[in-house]
């Protein structure tokens, strides 16, 4: 659940719920990081997951990158695989198939999509060649070796992905791996021109979007926005007069 305060009175203003508006910016921000780290060629997606996440994953990629034509989704249950092929198939108006294993879904991709609640690595450096792009939500779905292999390598936001301990990275600079210099740059910098993205078509580029508060606060904002201009929502009472004690 997402509450809202007003920044000034800091008396709240709206409440809503978050899990719909924490799927959608994740998925959003995998897209705009296709933008700059996807290999301009990108036709085929490899998605590790056929749950609510891998469907806005795969809606922001497509909007981001209108030239992909087919995806290919894995998961540990092939009747969800079937059935989210079918759907975003549908939605998209795109070739979404239910692929067979988990390495046809690794060769499939120009860009490989991670978005599970696995605990060990699904995908693994040495079985992923020159010119993907990676994205990584969490977790320890990759292994080491990606990361050291990885031309570029980009993140939300590393301090606080250092401290949050969630995912390999963090990890392997908790155990000495890898240190601040491993990270090529942040989300904003490749957005704001700051730093740049894939370099050319055979570079290796990873990204791990573990995720901010701060995108759930802009596009809450951005929402309640929309609701009051549109006459959308339920208005509370909190009280008549400020209750002073």
């Amino acid at each position: 659940m997402i509450a809202l305060n007003d920044p000034e009175t800091k008396v709240p203003i709206a409440i809503m719920d978050g899990t719909l508006i924490s799927t959608i910016r994740t998925g959003a921000v995998t897209g705009v990081c296709a933008k700059y780290m996807a290999p301009s060629r990108s036709k085929t997606v490899g998605l590790f997951g056929a749950g609510p996440q891998c469907k806005t994953q795969l809606m922001a990629l497509k909007a981001s990158l209108p030239q992909l034509e087919k995806a290919y989704v894995y998961d540990p249950s092939r009747e969800r695989a079937e059935k989210f092929a079918a759907e975003m198939s549908q939605k998209l108006n795109m070739d979404v198939q239910a692929a067979s294993d988990r390495l046809a879904t690794i060769e499939s991709g120009d860009i490989l999509v991670t978005a599970t609640t696995a605990t060990e690595p699904i995908i693994h450096g040495a079985e992923i060649k020159k010119g993907v792009y990676v994205a990584h939500l969490g977790n320890n779905e990759v292994d080491e070796e990606l990361i050291l292999r990885a031309d570029k390598v980009v993140i939300d936001d590393w301090e606080t992905d250092k401290h949050r301990m969630g995912d390999t990275m963090a990890y392997m600079f908790r155990d000495g791996k890898i240190d601040d210099s491993r990270i090529d740059a942040s989300v904003s910098d490749l957005v704001a021109g700051r730093k740049s993205g894939r370099d050319n078509d055979d570079q290796l580029t990873y990204t791990c979007n573990v995720g901010l508060g701060l995108y759930d606060v802009a596009i809450a904002a951005r929402v309640y926005q929309y609701a009051k201009e549109n006459g959308i929502g339920q208005e509370l009472k909190l009280w008549d007069e400020p209750i002073m004690v």
